[in-house]
């Protein structure tokens, strides 16, 4: 396993003077992640890997969504929304790839379907609507704060689920 989703946020802290900087470090994560996918056939490999991309994209979709579009929708709505409608696509595609065998052959194929559209919402993001963000009047540190308590909020809950400990959130 390269790292638990879990545990590398736990670890690492979330740099709240520069929210963007943990999104870009997510996203190159998650390239890493589809990486060490598809550059084996080990079945053993892409059955750690597979998971670890589908809970990190699920997490980081959460905090994107529950935070930081809202916090910037007024600078780029069009984008914005942009960045929502590829969310709910790639959430499409994670909800087809959770339910699936992973020895199934359509696997890799969906795989590839999601590793395409999630690369294009990355460039997007930090092409067009990180460059906006930056240079905005917006107070990116108070929105780092929001963004770290929302993600440790998230984080704990996470780690409970995973040591079998009841939670209060609701279903995905």
């Amino acid at each position: 396993m390269i790292t638990d989703p879990i545990g590398n946020r736990r670890s690492e802290g979330f740099p709240t003077s520069d929210p963007l900087q943990a999104l870009e470090k997510d996203h190159n994560f998650v390239k890493k992640l589809f990486e060490r996918y598809f550059s084996t056939q080990d079945q053993q490999v892409k059955q750690e890997a597979g998971p670890e991309i589908l809970q990190l994209l699920e997490m980081h979709s959460s905090l994107e969504e529950a935070t930081f579009y809202p916090a910037v929708q007024q600078l780029d709505a069009r984008l914005v929304e942009e960045c929502m409608s590829e969310h709910e696509q790639a959430d499409q595609l994670i909800h087809q790839l959770k339910g699936m065998d992973p020895s199934n052959p359509q696997c890799d194929a969906m795989f590839q379907q999601l590793r395409d559209a999630i690369l294009q919402h990355i460039d997007a993001e930090e092409k067009q609507l990180f460059p906006v963000v930056r240079q905005s009047n917006m107070d990116l540190e108070a929105l780092g704060i929001q963004m770290q308590a929302y993600e440790s909020n998230m984080v704990a809950t996470l780690a409970r689920e995973s040591q079998g400990a009841p939670s209060s959130r609701r279903g995905s």
